[in-house]
């Protein structure tokens, strides 16, 4: 069958425009290099991008050189920031539903992000897997140890766990996520402790899925709790802990000013390279009559593993050390109203020497639940000679 001249003549246009739209784009690169007309906003990468080489002496020199040259052109290429952009939200939107956004990152449902990390966090969320009653009994016995020393010193001991975004706002993830056990670890852990011992174990899993109910508890776009997550936890410390203590009753909502910001997203977007706001950001600030805490830290020592803070409060008695991660940070400005001094220390483990050269009141240790479902008990080692080294002995001119 003979072609007809409408078709022949279509097909020549056809064939010129992927022609010339194959030529621009090939040329669009180079054309950027030295125009810069990719606007678009540098990524936020895990690495610096690699600088010009320079062409130093010797024999190595020119091949070392080219090999810079490489890796220079490789990171500065021409639309490189539009393209790696383009690729991230194709992940995000078209492939997030089975892979999620990144390797590290879960995209949910209405914007909502979820951190994937330690390994085996999906497994977790799914129920899929368990403690052995072995395990469990481990962790009983370590508890149990650091309950019964801390007793013997005059020192109350409790266990609190900070709850994983995913548990809290199970109904935020994607609907693929399903669950195969209805019950996750924590939940096997919390029963086990309250059915098998006596250690004071706080599960804020209930109090913040009912604190949502008045504003949001987690960031969208992070993995912590926000300042109102920190408050409603602060709040079921205090209560576990007026147990024994009859006077001490948290603070009320009504103390402070609640506001919700929309803010710049947080790492979790950055990593998905999505280009969203933080609406979940939610601060407190004391009403008149309260004055905000006094709060202080001791220089990061680069050969120190524990970080440490401090709240000072001359209204209040008592002392507590606080161990525990980066969930912490968000109920250090509430938990000092209520004691003398509080040292916060960034490790999971006790220290031993810091607790005996301390004398605290009370000792509260708090693991983020990913990490908890992911460690062995029978791997702390509470000696803390580092910390002591460093911290409660520097050495002169430190």
């Amino acid at each position: 069958m003979k072609a007809t001249p409408l078709n022949s003549t279509l097909a020549r246009w056809t064939d010129t425009s992927l022609i010339a739209v194959f030529m621009v784009m090939l040329w669009l690169p180079t054309l950027d290099t030295f125009f810069h007309f990719d606007r678009t906003t540098l990524p936020k990468e895990n690495r610096a991008l690699a600088q010009f080489p320079i062409l130093k002496p010797g024999l190595g020199g020119p091949k070392e050189f080219i090999a810079g040259l490489e890796a220079y052109f490789n990171d500065h290429f021409g639309c490189r920031n539009q393209l790696v952009h383009w690729y991230g939200r194709l992940g995000a939107r078209i492939f997030s539903e089975k892979t999620g956004a990144s390797r590290f990152v879960i995209v949910g449902r209405n914007g909502w992000l979820f951190l994937t990390s330690p390994e085996g966090a999906i497994e977790y969320s799914r129920g899929v897997r368990r403690f052995t009653p072995q395990e469990l009994s481990d962790w009983q016995a370590l508890l149990e140890h650091r309950r019964d020393w801390l007793a013997r010193l005059g020192i109350r001991y409790i266990f609190v766990i900070g709850p994983d975004k995913a548990t809290v706002y199970s109904d935020q993830l994607p609907a693929w996520l399903n669950k195969v056990q209805p019950d996750v670890k924590l939940d096997q852990f919390v029963t086990y402790m309250h059915t098998h011992s006596t250690v004071e174990v706080l599960d804020l899993r209930p109090a913040l899925r009912a604190a949502g109910q008045i504003a949001p508890t987690f960031y969208q776009t992070d993995h912590h709790w926000n300042f109102f997550g920190g408050f409603v936890a602060y709040q079921e410390i205090v209560r576990l802990l007026s147990k024994q203590s009859p006077g001490l009753e948290p603070l009320p909502l009504a103390s402070f000013n609640l506001e919700r910001q929309t803010v710049p997203s947080s790492y979790l977007a950055d990593w998905a390279d999505l280009d969203v706001n933080e609406t979940c950001a939610v601060y407190l600030t004391p009403k008149s009559g309260l004055s905000p805490l006094e709060m202080s830290s001791k220089p990061y020592h680069y050969t120190s593993p524990a970080p440490i803070s401090f709240t000072q409060n001359p209204k209040a008695h008592g002392s507590v050390i606080f161990f525990g991660d980066s969930f912490k940070d968000y109920i250090m400005p509430f938990l000092g109203y209520h004691f003398g001094k509080i040292t916060y220390i960034n490790q999971s483990v006790l220290s031993e020497k810091w607790i005996e050269q301390e004398k605290p009141d009370i000792v509260i240790s708090e693991m983020w639940e990913q990490v908890f479902n992911a460690s062995n008990p029978n791997g702390f080692d509470e000696t803390g000679d580092y910390l002591m080294r460093h911290y409660l002995h520097p050495s002169p001119g430190r």
